[in-house]
C-alpha cells in the first residue's frame, strides 16, 4: 500500500478522534445533570413520562431523582426542600422542579439561572423563592417558545412533561437559555415567609416534617430572632389550642429518650423534635402551620 494511502487512513482516524473529543468536551462544558424534583410520588406514570420526554429530545441526558415526595400542592415545603437539595450541586446543574397547584392558569412557566450558575425550570409560583434568596438571581426567562416543548398538543394539566422536561432537555443538549424564552424582570417570591416578633413572641411557620418527625421551622440560626433562644432554657411552644414547653439544646441526646426539645439542625433551621421519637405525631402539624415561640 502506498504511504500516501496509509496517511489518508490515519488522517481520517485522527479527524474522527478529534471530532469525538470536540463533541465530548462541548457537552462536558455545557449544563450537566438534570435533577427531577416533584410532588408526583411513585404510584403513577408521571415521573416516568417526564423522563421519557427528556430522553426523547436528548438520549444522552443524565437524570437524577432528588425527591418526588413533596407534600402535594405544598409550595412552602417545596421551596424549602428544593433549596436544601440544590445547595450541594455544582454549577451547570439543571433542576426540573414541579409543585404546581396552579398548572394551566396564568402563572408563567419559567427558566431561571442563579448567580451560582445553576438552572431551574418550573412554574413561577414561589417554588424558586428560597433558591433565589440563597443563591441570587442572574437571569429569568418566560418559556413562551413552543418549538422547545414536547411535540404535539400541550396538556393544560401536565406542564412537567410537555414544557419543563423538554426545555431542560434542550438546555442540557446545548441550546442557549436565552433562546428558550423571553427575559423576565420580576418573579413570584411569595412562598418565602420570614419569622416575625410580636409582643415577646416569635411567630414562625412549619417548612417541612422529615421522616423522623422533626418539625423544621423557618427560623434560621445566626439571625437576630434566633439569638433570643438561650441554650438550656425552656421555650414555650404554641400551635392552635395546644401549648407545651421544651428546652433549647445543642443536640438530640441532650434530653432523655422520648422528651421534646428545640435545636438548630443540619439545615440551619430551628427544629421541634423528640429524642428518638416523632414530634409531628405528637403535635399534628403540616407544612405551612404557624407556630409561636416564647423564649
Amino acid at each position: 500500500m502506498p504511504i500516501r494511502g496509509r496517511l489518508g487512513i490515519l488522517g481520517l482516524a485522527l479527524a474522527a478522534l478529534m471530532s469525538f473529543t470536540s463533541t465530548t468536551t462541548a457537552r462536558a462544558a455545557g449544563p450537566g445533570t438534570i435533577c427531577l424534583f416533584t410532588d408526583f410520588g411513585w404510584d403513577d406514570a408521571y415521573v416516568a413520562q417526564i423522563k421519557g420526554a427528556i430522553l426523547t429530545i436528548d438520549p444522552g441526558a443524565r437524570l437524577l431523582d432528588l425527591t418526588h415526595s413533596v407534600a402535594p400542592y405544598n409550595i412552602t415545603e417545596g421551596a424549602y426542600l428544593l433549596d436544601q437539595c440544590a445547595q450541594e450541586f455544582p454549577a451547570g446543574t439543571i433542576f426540573v422542579a414541579v409543585v404546581d397547584p396552579g398548572v394551566g392558569t396564568d402563572r408563567n412557566p419559567i427558566l431561571i439561572e442563579t448567580t451560582k450558575e445553576k438552572y431551574f425550570v418550573g412554574p413561577d409560583n414561589g417554588l424558586f423563592a428560597q433558591v433565589i434568596l440563597s443563591e441570587g438571581l442572574l437571569h429569568a426567562w418566560k418559556l413562551d417558545k413552543p418549538e422547545f416543548y414536547r411535540a404535539g398538543e400541550v396538556s393544560r394539566t401536565f406542564h412537567g412533561r410537555d414544557i419543563f422536561g423538554p426545555v431542560a432537555a434542550h438546555l442540557a443538549s446545548g441550546t442557549p437559555p436565552e433562546r428558550l424564552g423571553t427575559e423576565l424582570k420580576t418573579l413570584d417570591v411569595t412562598a418565602v415567609a420570614e419569622p416575625t416578633y410580636t409582643g415577646s413572641v416569635i411567630n414562625t411557620q412549619v417548612l417541612h416534617i422529615d421522616r423522623y418527625g422533626n418539625i423544621i421551622l423557618n427560623l434560621k440560626s445566626g439571625s437576630e430572632l434566633a439569638a433570643m433562644l438561650k441554650e438550656g432554657t425552656l421555650v414555650k411552644v404554641s400551635l392552635g389550642r395546644e401549648s407545651f414547653s421544651a428546652p433549647f439544646v445543642k443536640t438530640y441526646g441532650d434530653v432523655a429518650k422520648g422528651r421534646r426539645l428545640l435545636l438548630f439542625g443540619s439545615s440551619g433551621r430551628l427544629e421541634i423534635s423528640v429524642n428518638q421519637g416523632s414530634a409531628a405525631q405528637q403535635t399534628r402539624v403540616e407544612p405551612g402551620t404557624p407556630i409561636y415561640l416564647k423564649p
